[in-house]
């Protein structure tokens, strides 16, 4: 842990850039003397640090010195062998592990609650997926992950499958058992893929789960921009143990990456990983502070609760605490509605799902944002309780549609590969006439960007249904060609 102190890819560029080299290579604005005046106002003094490829700054394609030195030292600070930057964000790291330990038809084992990223994974290295069974909480409305005994059971039938792909934590901050999962995976030989994109700051306080890498998973995807410091699209990827093949995985990175990063994106990367270094624990365990003082304000105010990990630990392992879902059902009113009172709050959440919000508290956080967070909640609560609240009645939706069935995502069936699917001849038909075609596109709803049916999938009368009751809910699809989803795209028979 010795140079943790340093932010070597900072230094060379601050170092570069008070050389005044006049240049005559891109980006075209010069550094800054010819940028938009806007441009100026917003980045002012950022903009000298956004070079085009310098061979005095090592390449991010091939590091070589102080990148690779940033990206090593990353890795240290994680007990993993390896570390990729990433300025195309964490899907093109899910991309990458994917295309970087499957190929054409050999077969990964995923859950359903996977990112749609996870779908270009497979698109892109022409993989077969294998969908595990997940747990799902009726009381809350949402995904719990993966069981060991399922786990067991989908690789025990799956003996020819390469790799398993977990998702942990989630976006609800629920953790698998990811400890025995890694150890189950690799009796059997399987490469442990982890999307980790909420946990970059797990390992920084005692009280929350434990980290992937240190959980012993073989390549690990962190979205640094989400819980820590670094520039939103900024992400970082770890590998460690002999199963990968790290030149394998660095080729599919390259192909993912672009061939002109930003500057001020990878130094975010180096920035992030020296606050961690020298401030994590301390800034983390602040965090987990104001997350539990939350939760403690949120009981006191009528109607309202907040799920915690009493009420899921009899089905899950892990928990992040820092994730935080309050649930308006006791006031009689949608998470949708619950959104828009607290936007007429001046709050913004992070997800709106059945009758919850999902909020994340983070190192930016202080004891005055989660003052105002609970000071709105406390005024949504007093509106309804009071009947003075003038929110648009019309989004308010029949409670029967927020059931079980409404947030359960549907069981896949896969009746083509991803890649297949996506080059086959396709036709667009009404979705009343979709029933048991192939579906030529991938459907999700964001937050948080799970499909409900991808590429090569069945459409089931349950995918019907799940659309319709996202309709019912005022949700828009992401992916869909047509976004009022009278139409779909199939593949033609």
């Amino acid at each position: 842990m010795s140079n943790q102190e340093k932010m070597p890819f900072v230094e060379a560029l601050e170092s570069y850039k008070e050389q005044h080299f006049v240049p005559f290579h891109t980006p075209g604005h010069k550094i800054g003397v010819e940028a938009p005046q806007l441009l100026k106002d917003w980045m002012g003094a950022a903009l000298p640090y956004d070079l085009g490829v310098m061979y005095a700054l090592d390449d991010l394609h091939e590091p070589e010195g102080e990148l690779k030195e940033a990206q090593d030292l990353t890795a240290q600070l994680y007990g993993a062998d390896y570390c990729w930057f990433s300025i195309n964000g964490t899907t093109s790291l899910i991309e990458a592990m994917i295309m970087g330990t499957v190929g054409p038809d050999e077969i990964i084992i995923i859950p359903r609650e996977a990112h749609r990223s996870v779908i270009s994974g497979l698109v892109l290295s022409g993989a077969k997926p294998v969908y595990m069974d997940c747990q799902f909480d009726e009381r809350w409305g949402i995904p719990l992950g993966v069981s060991v005994a399922d786990v067991v059971a989908t690789m025990d039938a799956h003996p020819e499958a390469k790799a398993i792909l977990l998702v942990y934590p989630n976006y609800y901050g629920v953790g698998v058992d990811i400890v025995n999962i890694v150890k189950e995976a690799h009796k059997r030989g399987l490469i442990v893929l982890v999307d980790e994109a909420h946990g970059p700051h797990l390992p920084f306080a005692e009280a929350l789960p434990i980290g992937a890498i240190e959980a012993g998973a073989d390549l690990v995807a962190q979205s640094t921009h989400k819980s820590v410091g670094s520039l939103t699209q900024t992400s970082w990827l770890l590998g460690q143990g002999d199963l990968i093949n790290k030149r394998r995985i660095t080729q599919m990175h390259q192909m993912l990456q672009s061939t002109s990063p930003n500057y001020i994106f990878l130094a975010s990367l180096d920035m992030a990983r020296h606050q961690l270094a020298m401030a994590g624990k301390e800034l983390v365990s602040r965090t987990v502070e104001l997350s539990l003082y939350l939760r403690n304000e949120l009981h006191k105010i009528p109607g309202i609760t907040t799920m915690e990990y009493s009420d899921i630990q009899n089905q899950v392992v892990n928990y992040d605490c820092t994730k935080v879902v309050i649930d308006a059902k006791e006031l009689g009113i949608t998470g949708v509605v619950f959104e828009r009172m607290l936007r007429e709050n001046h709050i913004e959440v992070e997800l709106v799902q059945a009758n919850h919000v999902l909020v994340l508290i983070t190192i930016g956080d202080t004891k005055d944002s989660v003052d105002a967070l609970i000071k709105a909640v406390r005024s949504v609560s007093d509106e309804v309780l009071n009947g003075s609240y003038t929110t648009d009645h019309t989004l308010e939706v029949n409670f029967d549609v927020l059931s079980k069935d409404s947030a359960l995502l549907p069981e896949p069936v896969v009746r083509v590969t991803p890649r297949n699917a996506m080059y086959a001849h396709r036709e667009q038909v009404p979705l009343s006439e979709a029933l048991h075609r192939i579906v030529g596109e991938t459907i999700a709803y964001y937050p948080p960007g799970i499909p409900c049916v991808a590429v090569g999938e069945e459409i089931s009368a349950s995918v019907l249904q799940y659309i319709e009751n996202r309709k019912a809910l005022g949700y828009v699809p992401n992916g869909a060609d047509d976004m009022t989803l009278e139409t779909i795209w199939v593949l033609q028979e």
